[in-house]
């Protein structure tokens, strides 16, 4: 059975379940410092919403082909520059009402639950792009030390030490 990544290619036996040549080519080009970004299985546009455990174990062979392009991870993360700075002037604006809720009595530490998920994603892209573009700051670690001290005034539901957090330690640190 042929298998591609991007202009390589090369044959794997037909008896090779799914996830192995998907996990073949991922390590493929995450050898060569790249990143899937579309897969074609039988000449298929399949996404990662499809890679579910009974699709995964079938015989690769019954698909057809399979085909991915890939790209650089430098790429990536350049082309996602604007989006992630984007994101965290969303998250400086949410980290603001939740501030404001907390102030004013209005459940503010509920929405903190919901602002930690928001907070999780954002700290995971920047530490990718940290990673990959080589630069390192130390806003990445300020930025996780508060949110870890935010986490814990949370658990005590201290929401006066939770707004004042926000107010002169988080937010400051979040793009404007």
């Amino acid at each position: 059975m042929l298998v591609q990544l991007d202009e390589e290619k090369w044959e794997v036996s037909d008896t090779v379940r799914l996830e192995e040549v998907l996990a073949n080519l991922s390590d493929r080009a995450e050898s060569q410092g790249r990143l899937v970004t579309q897969l074609l299985v039988g000449n298929r546009l399949m996404t990662d919403r499809e890679l579910v455990p009974p699709t995964l174990s079938q015989i690769a062979s019954s698909f057809g082909s399979i085909a991915a392009k890939s790209e650089r991870m430098e790429n990536i993360v350049t082309k996602s520059k604007e989006t992630g700075k984007r994101f965290g002037q969303q998250l400086r604006s949410h980290a603001q009402q939740v501030l404001l809720d907390c102030r004013q009595n209005r459940g503010g530490l509920r929405q903190l639950d919901q602002w930690f998920g928001e907070v999780a994603d954002y700290l995971e892209w920047f530490q990718i792009q940290q990673s990959v573009v080589g630069h390192e700051s130390n806003e990445l670690q300020n930025l996780s030390h508060w949110v870890n001290e935010l986490i814990v005034a949370r658990q005590n539901k201290d929401e006066v030490r939770v707004a004042d957090m926000l107010e002169y330690e988080v937010i400051p640190r979040l793009p404007q």
